[in-house]
């Protein structure tokens, strides 16, 4: 339970944190802050599924309640429209307005990004210690254009810095 709560705890903090920032696509958001976008999705505050960008890389990451050691991997398997595909994901910490929750990230590919783009739907199964899987599935309503408004802000943001406003000179 207190895993489950900090999880609505991360969810509520990147959404309350910039307001303003926040856009909804079908069941998909996309938001700026602190030098981040994020592109995500929930199933029924139970996990969590989303593209996390910052400093010219994007990764992916499922969050599901269950403990793991930092720095570890831990097999995934997720089915999507293009068919099943397995991984590995690494356990990391990330801080958040309610403390630092473990998040299972793994690497954007062209490979998983078409399978996703395709996809209505995508279930992610999680092998768990007694032989059984703890299951995830997320729609991918809204999810491109999440990610084309969280990648597109990223690259603007980028440019921006690279090459400051002229007009500011004098």
């Amino acid at each position: 339970m207190r895993r489950l709560l900090a999880l609505i705890g991360m969810s509520l903090a990147f959404a309350t944190a910039q307001a303003d920032d926040r856009m909804q696509h079908g069941d998909w958001s996309s938001q700026f802050q602190d030098g981040m976008g994020e592109a995500s999705t929930h199933e029924n505050g139970a996990s969590m599924f989303g593209m996390l960008c910052a400093d010219g890389n994007c990764r992916y990451y499922f969050a599901n309640g269950i403990a793991c050691e930092a720095g570890s991997n831990y097999p995934l398997m997720v089915t999507t429209a293009a068919g099943a595909l397995a991984f590995d994901a690494i356990c990391e910490p990330m801080d958040t307005a309610n403390g630092e929750v473990m998040l299972y990230w793994f690497n954007e590919s062209q490979r998983l990004n078409e399978a996703f783009g395709q996809s209505s739907s995508v279930g992610f199964a999680f092998p768990l210690t007694d032989g059984q899987f703890k299951t995830s599935k997320f729609s991918m309503s809204g999810y491109e254009q999440a990610v084309e408004r969280m990648v597109n802000g990223m690259r603007a943001k980028r440019e921006a810095e690279a090459n400051p406003d002229s007009s500011d000179r004098t």
